[in-house]
């Protein structure tokens, strides 16, 4: 009996080791399909393997569906569903996890007593941004009676380890006497150290405390700086960017810009010469003074390229779409051509695809990526 007893023990142990091996291979391809990591980014077919390992009891898979259902990437908007899976993988410990549903919780002022709850179960493993979280809800009042220097307390931590959002909370109340002594100078150092992580709100902050010369010498011009870097005019005050987002193509040497060598360019272009026709294309869309037949030539150049499977053509074309130059505005073009740019290795396609994510709807991502997907297949096929 107790040897039949120990089969059944190494059987039930074989099958739920089997499972565990199956969940994380599926996930683990998820993941390739959410990152577009060799594959096209794909939220769909990253949507429905992440399901699979999620039925397998894989708990990463389970957050991602959660995340799916509740943005409605890859899937159809469902907060129902959202909410099961986001539950069934924060039971399983990790305090990332609990974040992630705190997080979805929180935005329901009736579910506040759940939020807090599961922030201080995150809270009491270490978890950082689950301590800036709570933090806020006691700095406001949330679901708990406001304690400012409980918000200090638990944004000093997150603060000491680099955390942006705690920097930027911290110098707050230090700015606002807050709980705290009234500090400028010490909300200055706080409100640098987020900014130089890419705090948008620190940078603005810092820029009111040189506009007005607190804690920091009066400096309009940095103050400038700082707003303008808030706004995404420019990403630090000596590195400009081209304003469209455009991408030049590392392999090739500079394009000739006059004499002999841009009339040869011009006509290696007229026959149809790849290289040529970006170099051409670029040109044009970097003009002093560009026209809007100039902006539709250019982009003419590049979408031919794009469609040959030019990476940077694809990167700037989706771009050209996301500004509405040169071709009407559409952002699931624009993220389609940007998805595929991605897929040839162009890195700079996924910061592309990243800031244009807050900005396209769900339902232009998912076709965007339905439509890479053809493309790319397509192209497959003898």
């Amino acid at each position: 009996m107790r040897a039949l007893l120990l089969i059944c023990a190494l059987a039930v142990w074989t099958g739920t080791a089997q499972a565990q091996v199956q969940g994380q291979a599926l996930y683990d391809e998820g993941l390739r399909y959410h990152e577009g990591q060799g594959v096209v980014q794909d939220y769909a077919r990253a949507a429905a393997l992440m399901e699979q390992a999620a039925q397998a009891g894989h708990p990463g898979a389970q957050a991602h569906l959660g995340g799916y259902y509740y943005t409605g990437l890859g899937v159809a908007q469902n907060l129902a569903q959202a909410l099961h899976w986001l539950e069934a993988a924060a039971a399983q410990g990790d305090p990332a996890h609990a974040y992630a549903l705190a997080q979805v919780l929180e935005t329901n002022p009736a579910t506040l007593p759940r939020t807090v709850s599961l922030y201080q179960q995150a809270v009491a493993e270490g978890y950082g941004p689950a301590m800036v979280s709570l933090g806020v809800l006691y700095q406001e009042g949330k679901g708990v009676a406001q304690d400012l220097d409980r918000a200090r307390q638990l944004y000093e931590g997150p603060a000491q380890n680099g955390n942006g959002r705690a920097l930027n909370n911290l110098g707050l109340l230090y700015v606002r006497g807050s709980g705290v002594a009234q500090d400028y100078g010490y909300a200055a150092q706080l409100f640098a150290a987020a900014a130089e992580l890419g705090v948008t709100q620190a940078m603005t902050n810092l820029g009111v405390l040189y506009e007005n010369g607190f804690g920091v010498p009066l400096d309009e011009a940095r103050a400038a700086t700082l707003y303008r870097m808030a706004a995404g005019a420019e990403a630090a005050p000596d590195a400009p960017q081209d304003p469209y987002g455009l991408a030049y193509d590392p392999r090739l040497v500079p394009a000739p810009t006059q004499g002999a060598a841009l009339e040869a360019l011009q006509q290696a272009a007229a026959t149809g010469d790849p290289v040529a026709r970006f170099q051409l294309g670029w040109l044009l869309l970097h003009k002093i003074e560009t026209t809007a037949a100039d902006d539709r030539q250019g982009a003419l150049h590049l979408k031919a390229l794009a469609e040959m499977g030019h990476g940077p053509s694809m990167h700037n074309l989706g771009q050209l779409y996301v500004a509405g130059r040169g071709v009407p505005q559409d952002y699931m073009l624009g993220f389609m051509w940007l998805t595929l740019a991605a897929s040839t290795g162009f890195d700079p396609a996924r910061p592309a695809l990243e800031a244009l994510q807050s900005k396209a709807t769900p339902d232009q991502i998912n076709a965007a990526q339905a439509r890479a997907q053809s493309w790319a297949q397509a192209r497959r096929q003898p």
